[in-house]
């Protein structure tokens, strides 16, 4: 779904979650950039989506990941092996290239008398697979940062969810790109997720730093396009 003349909303499916994930695609006459990467196994998935936008995969310049879940960096290896520069906050890159343990991981092994047999073998396997995605992070953002690619996007850094997250901001359209510190549920416009998020008063306070920057629009990962 095109969001502006330089963005389109791309709603990849996952049959395994049951969720949608709303990555989102801009472009300039130098740059085609992602915002988040799915899930592992999702790259043909995403070549489609990025081919019904009207463009060719293998065309990907950037990819601008939010944070390290999952279903965040999850194709953003072989993305780079195709030619695309990865970009991420500085917080966050010690975890997506492997450098520091995933906090999913370290969370799960805090509380690992509490787990059951098979939540135990889903963390062994978590952790035995988790080195395979990880990937080297080509330019670290901060906050306030603006790159001037694709009328301009500015890095807003949103901890809470994760220590590293960030929204960005789209300026051409005022489109504010949030992952994981916005949800939408029921066409109602959320902050963070309680039940998946490190601090709550932090995400709090990101949600009210991406409000503050007035956009007309807000892109949920989990929630899709909201008009403000």
């Amino acid at each position: 779904m095109k969001i502006a003349n330089n963005a389109e909303l791309l709603n990849i499916k996952s049959e395994e979650t049951n969720y949608d994930m709303s990555l989102v695609l801009t472009w300039d006459e130098n740059e085609l950039v992602l915002i988040d990467a799915g899930l592992p196994g999702q790259i043909e998935v995403i070549r489609e989506a990025v081919k019904q936008a009207g463009f060719d995969l293998e065309k990907l310049t950037k990819v601008i990941i939010t944070h390290q879940d999952m279903d965040h960096i999850g194709c953003a290896k072989v993305l780079a092996e195709m030619g695309a520069k990865i970009l991420a906050h500085e917080a966050e890159a010690p975890y997506i290239q492997g450098d520091k343990t995933p906090v999913r991981i370290t969370q799960m092994e805090e509380r690992l008398p509490e787990l059951s047999d098979e939540q135990r073998a889903f963390l062994e396997q978590v952790k035995a697979g988790a080195p395979q995605f990880y990937v080297h992070i080509d330019q670290q953002l901060t906050d306030g940062e603006r790159l001037d690619i694709c009328g301009g996007i500015k890095v807003i850094h949103t901890p809470g969810h994760m220590p590293g997250h960030i929204a960005l901001l789209l300026e051409e359209s005022n489109i504010m790109v949030a992952g994981d510190a916005a949800n939408v549920h029921e066409g109602v416009l959320l902050g963070a997720n309680p039940q998946f998020t490190q601090d709550m008063a932090q995400a709090d306070a990101s949600f009210q730093k991406m409000m503050d920057c007035k956009p007309s629009y807000i892109v949920s990962y989990h929630g899709g396009l909201y008009s403000m």
